[in-house]
């Protein structure tokens, strides 16, 4: 309220806390004798202040269904109360992170001229490669996202317009592992073993080769297709082609 005023010194504000003090301590019987009309009246002008519409409109520009949520939400306030509409606004925001968690963002990692990476739509035939797809997941692998995240691997081998050699995932942001998931990557190296396509893993965080371990993916998959940068990768990649190819 006083920077609204345009107070901007120490005193402006001691002296709005004081007169507030007051008000709480002798003046609030004199105040119950104004009619309820003119008491909604000083909160909602004083509510209509606390509305962000620059920070709305921003959110709208740059995260539609973060706006919507904040739409929602505000209705709720008005209509039935603030803490209805608390539990609105977390019930929603709880939702969308599981949306996101159930099918997250997913791409295929390519190399530009200049030795760059670069993410890209996760679209059959995109190669780090010839021969070599790189595939990012970026959230945690578990029981309600396994069947997703073997289903867009699969397409990106199934549909790709030339023959895929490796089928490198890029565990950077799998931050975890569940039993579901470690069956399901597991049932994935069988099916691109039968359609004599290599599975790798690369960027494995140190703290989940005990996981892996323990589900025997890393005796099924082989230490030697775990990789701990990308580089080595396609360096290890390019001395089998060659070899191959000899």
């Amino acid at each position: 309220m006083v920077d609204a005023a345009g107070g901007r010194s120490q005193w402006c504000h001691l002296t709005t806390a004081t007169v507030v003090l007051m008000v709480l301590l002798f003046f609030t019987k004199p105040l119950s004798f104004l009619p309820n009309a003119v008491l909604a009246a000083i909160v909602f002008l004083i509510g209509v202040k606390l509305v962000d519409c620059r920070g709305l409109a921003e959110i709208r520009r740059s995260k539609p269904r973060e706006f919507a949520v904040a739409i929602v939400t505000a209705v709720t306030v008005v209509l039935f109360g603030v803490k209805e509409g608390i539990i609105v606004a977390l019930v929603l925001s709880l939702l969308q992170h599981v949306r996101r968690s159930y099918r997250p963002n997913t791409a295929v990692i390519v190399r530009d001229g200049a030795d760059h990476w670069r993410f890209e739509d996760p679209a059959p035939g995109k190669m780090a490669e010839p021969g070599l797809v790189m595939f990012w997941f970026g959230a945690d692998l578990f029981y309600a996202n396994a069947a997703f995240f073997a289903a867009q691997a699969r397409r990106l081998i199934h549909d790709s317009p030339s023959p895929v050699r490796w089928l490198v995932v890029d565990a950077t942001a799998i931050t975890g592992l569940d039993f579901s998931a470690g069956r399901a990557m597991a049932e994935l190296k069988q099916d691109l073993e039968k359609a004599g396509v290599v599975l790798a893993l690369v960027v494995v965080p140190v703290r989940h080769h005990a996981d892996l371990e323990r589900m025997g993916l890393i005796d099924l998959i082989g230490s030697n297709r775990i990789f701990e940068s990308r580089h080595a990768c396609v360096a290890a990649y390019t001395s089998e082609s060659l070899s191959l190819a000899k």
